[in-house]
């Protein structure tokens, strides 16, 4: 979506309040996932063999520790999330009435996340409601409120106002998100090897995402003396209170962010979500004289999907390295290095995008190939001369 093609106009002066909100949710999502990729990229699982009989077992030895941090900025994230959805709807009673609210009548504006309709019903029959005209069923606003209510849904416990409700009210009362280390996979590089993969929980655990991870269990077995290459993807996972099902920490984080930015304010504030999907990516670390004029500028992919395009570029660099270098210590390994490190992560995922998709055409794959050396002796060529010491300080 271009800049032109965006229309804020649907969000009116008394709710600029939620860009900076989300702005923040943002930036604590994107510091969470940096956290989260840093710990899985040095590798939390340390490895042990075991022979037994015949064969040779690999068992977990140990595991590094989440860091503290990570439970915490998540847990923020949320509440910061469900914080923006309280403002809205303070906001819009607010202007609503054209006047601000007394204490006590802001005691009674809150966001309901109800199963059913008759507990709706009745948080709607609180005196303090109804002392509040916009609050009364049958308004606008009240028809707003009801349509995000996880009871408009089939499974209301997978309704993400509901996946909200309960994770920010552990986190605020009882204890930070629980997130844990677990077993996403265990595969073997080659698919006709002889390994055998040993889930390390039995019976099974309930459906979600991955397997408890602890000291001692097996992960893999193989013929005594064989020695078969596998890989094994731990997953940084968050547990629903409500019902105990583990998600990938980063999935909850992009399904709750999307849906209060894209939907849920939208519906609060118009009634419908078919507007311009507010921007997530804000620096709100400086101060800006006019919101509304930022909003055509900021970035408009949230920080999962950053956080996926890194992953993706370091997978990119990597690759293209090991292709256009043969020897990955000799001299034209460091030259390709160093030409992909002066391109932002987006440039490098496209060279390697556009080599894979030649990769079954050798004349274009050669051209490709020529091209992408080209380049990468182009801008050696163009860069200064740098001296390094034996401890690799530039000079």
């Amino acid at each position: 979506m271009s800049p032109d093609s965006v229309d804020y106009s649907w969000l009116p002066d008394h709710q600029l309040h939620v860009v900076a909100t989300l702005a923040h949710v943002d930036h604590t999502i994107d510091r969470a996932l940096q956290l989260t990729h840093d710990y899985t990229e040095r590798g939390p699982i340390t490895f042990a063999e075991v022979v037994t009989g015949d064969r040779v077992e690999v068992v977990v030895k140990a595991l590094a520790p989440l860091p503290e941090a990570v439970p915490r900025l998540v847990a923020d994230a949320l509440t910061q999330l469900r914080a923006a959805l309280e403002h809205t709807l303070y906001a819009e009673v607010e202007a609503n009435l054209g006047r601000p609210l007394t204490d006590e009548e802001a005691r009674g504006v809150e966001v309901p996340a109800t199963t059913d309709a008759g507990t709706l019903a009745k948080w709607f029959r609180d005196s303090r409601r109804r002392r509040l005209p916009p609050l009364h069923v049958g308004t606008p606003l009240a028809q707003r409120i009801e349509r995000l209510q996880p009871f408009q849904r089939r499974d209301s416990d997978e309704h993400p106002l509901r996946l909200l409700a309960v994770h920010t009210n552990l986190a605020k009362h009882r204890t930070p998100a629980v997130a844990a280390t677990r077993l996403g996979a265990v595969y073997p590089d080659n698919p006709r090897s002889d390994l055998t993969v040993a889930l390390p929980l039995k019976p099974r655990p309930q459906p979600g995402d991955g397997l408890p991870l602890r000291e001692g269990d097996v992960l893999a077995s193989a013929p005594r003396g064989a020695r078969i290459p596998f890989s094994v993807v731990p997953t940084v996972s968050l547990q629903r209170p409500h019902s105990g099902v583990w998600v990938i920490a980063a999935h909850e984080l992009e399904l709750l962010e999307h849906w209060v930015r894209t939907i849920a304010i939208p519906i609060l504030v118009t009634g419908s979500y078919e507007v311009s999907p507010l921007p997530p990516q804000l620096d709100i670390a400086v101060g800006r004289a006019d919101l509304r004029a930022e909003l055509t500028t900021a970035g408009r992919a949230p920080a999962v999907v950053r956080a996926r395009d890194r992953i993706s570029a370091v997978v990119a660099r990597a690759g293209l390295v090991e292709v256009l270098a043969p020897s990955p210590e000799g001299p034209e390994a460091e030259t390709v290095r160093i030409w992909l490190d002066s391109l932002d992560d987006k440039a490098v995922v496209e060279r390697a995008v556009h080599l894979g998709v030649v990769r079954d055409q050798p004349h274009e794959l050669v051209k490709v190939y020529r091209e992408l050396i080209a380049e990468a002796l182009s801008h050696k060529e163009r860069a200064p001369e740098t001296l390094r010491t034996d401890g690799g300080e530039a000079q």
